[in-house]
C-alpha cells in the first residue's frame, strides 16, 4: 500500500463561482502598503483637525460676543421716503414704472396693463383699483388714463413716499 507523501503540498486557490475572492494584497508587500494607508490616513486626521482649528479661530474672532438683553426698547430705523412737489417726474417714480409695467400703460392690444399677481394692479403705476380707486374718483383722476394714473400716482407719492410700491422695492430701489 502507498504511504501519502509528507511532503508539503502547495495549495491553488479555488476557482469557481463558489470560490473565495483572491486578494490583491496577497505577498510581502502587502504589510508595507497597510502601513502607508495608515500613515496616509493619520495624516488626513491630522490635517482636517488642524483646518477645523484655524476655522474656529478665524470665525471666532468674526463672532462678537453676545449682548445681554436690555429692557428698553430698540430703536427701528424707518425707510427713507422722499416728497417731491415739482411737475416732473422724479427719477424714483420713473423707476418704480419701470419695474412695475415696463414703462407701459397700455398693451400691444391698445387694452390697459393689468397686474400679473393682482388683476386689480392697474396702468403705468399699476395703482390697485380695489385700494385707491375711490380716493382716485375724489381726486378727479382716471386710473385708466396714463395721465390719470401718473397723476395719482404722484399724490400717493407726494402723501405716502414709496411704501404703495414697496413689494416691488427690490427692483426700483437698486442704483441703475
Amino acid at each position: 500500500m502507498k504511504q501519502p507523501s509528507t511532503l508539503p503540498r502547495r495549495q491553488h486557490p479555488l476557482r469557481g463561482p463558489y470560490s473565495p475572492p483572491i486578494r490583491q494584497w496577497a505577498g510581502p508587500r502587502r504589510l508595507s502598503r497597510r502601513r502607508a494607508w495608515r500613515q496616509s490616513r493619520r495624516v488626513v486626521l491630522a490635517m482636517s483637525g488642524l483646518l477645523l482649528l484655524i476655522a474656529g479661530v478665524v470665525v471666532g474672532k468674526a463672532v462678537q460676543p453676545r449682548q445681554e438683553h436690555s429692557a428698553a426698547p430698540q430703536v427701528v430705523q424707518q425707510t427713507q421716503v422722499i416728497h417731491v412737489k415739482d411737475e416732473t417726474l422724479p427719477p424714483v417714480l420713473q423707476r418704480i414704472a419701470r419695474c412695475e409695467s415696463q414703462g407701459q400703460h397700455f398693451t400691444k392690444d391698445g387694452k390697459v396693463v393689468r397686474g400679473k399677481r393682482n388683476p386689480q394692479d392697474t396702468g403705468l403705476f399699476q395703482i390697485n383699483a380695489t385700494v385707491w380707486g375711490k380716493k382716485a374718483q375724489e381726486l378727479g383722476h382716471d386710473i385708466h388714463t396714463q395721465e390719470g394714473n401718473t397723476h395719482m400716482a404722484r399724490y400717493l407719492f407726494e402723501q405716502y413716499g414709496s411704501v404703495p410700491w414697496k413689494t416691488s422695492a427690490s427692483c426700483w430701489s437698486r442704483a441703475s
